[in-house]
């Protein structure tokens, strides 16, 4: 389940108070001065993420449209809900971001270099529609957890024949 955006916000200005907070008694306990009182800290770390998460949301997700906007996959991404800026975020700002499921705990660790995920078990996995390692997904040649999860959005490493293969496969299988 995705984190609403106030939630983050309101994390995010939690953890910023939290890095702030300390900074202020440091600076306060330095000087021998009471300059920064903590409900001071917390407009201050609430104003400080509204300005800078405003102005990097706004140029990330510009960006993202100049550099992606034409393509397929990214326009599917962003018909489902997607937001570069927010499912980008740490866990620790968005703990129920996009990127899903942690991966399995198994003996087997995919290389780094696997940069695609199982639709079914979010396992690392080689390609984009691939036989997963984990839960076998796609053994049996049933990519109904892929489209469900992308769309009929063709994959670019795919050949179009191989394409068409897996679409009428799919077809067969949602009967």
């Amino acid at each position: 389940m995705r984190t609403s955006k106030t939630g983050v916000f309101l994390r995010s200005c939690f953890v910023i108070f939290c890095v702030f907070f300390p900074l202020s008694w440091l600076w306060n306990a330095t000087t021998g001065t009471n300059f920064w009182k903590p409900w001071e800290m917390a407009i201050s770390a609430s104003l400080t993420v509204a300005f800078f998460g405003s102005l990097a949301w706004l140029i990330t997700n510009v960006g993202m449209a100049l550099l992606f906007g034409g393509k397929p996959e990214y326009r599917a991404y962003r018909s489902r809900g997607g937001d570069p800026f927010f499912d980008s975020l740490p866990r620790l700002f968005n703990p129920g971001c996009v990127k899903g499921a942690d991966e399995p705990q198994t003996n087997f660790v995919p290389p780094a270099i696997w940069q695609f995920r199982c639709p079914r078990c979010n396992a690392g996995v080689q390609h984009r529609i691939d036989v997963c390692w984990n839960c076998l997904y796609g053994a049996d040649s049933d990519s109904t957890a892929y489209f469900e999860r992308y769309g009929d959005v063709k994959p670019p490493e795919i050949t179009d024949e191989d394409w068409d293969d897996l679409r009428r496969r799919h077809d067969v299988w949602s009967r």
